[in-house]
C-alpha cells in the first residue's frame, strides 16, 4: 500500500449505496453519519434517478440532496468495513 492512503467511501462501514447496480447512479450513496433523518425514501430515490436520466445533475449538488458519488478524498468519519 502506498502512503498516504486515502480510503474510498466504498471501504467505509458508514457509506450506503442506495441505488441498484444497473442504475445510472450505482456509485452514488450517502453517509449514515451525515443523513440524520434516516435513509431517503423509494420515491425520493426514484425522482433522483429520473433527474439523472434527463441529465439534470445540477440537482445533485444542492445542499438539500445529501447524496454523493463515492470518493477517495479521505474522511475524518472513516471506519473500515
Amino acid at each position: 500500500m502506498h502512503e498516504p492512503f486515502q480510503p474510498k467511501c466504498s471501504h467505509c462501514a458508514k457509506f450506503v449505496y442506495c441505488f441498484s447496480n444497473d442504475s445510472v447512479l450505482a456509485d452514488w450513496g450517502y453517509c449514515r453519519e451525515q443523513l440524520l433523518n434516516g435513509s431517503p425514501s423509494a420515491e425520493q430515490l426514484h425522482a433522483l434517478e429520473e433527474a439523472a436520466r434527463q441529465g439534470k445533475y445540477a440537482l445533485f449538488f444542492s445542499p438539500d440532496v445529501p447524496l454523493y458519488q463515492e470518493t477517495d478524498d479521505g474522511c475524518p468519519r472513516y471506519v473500515p468495513r
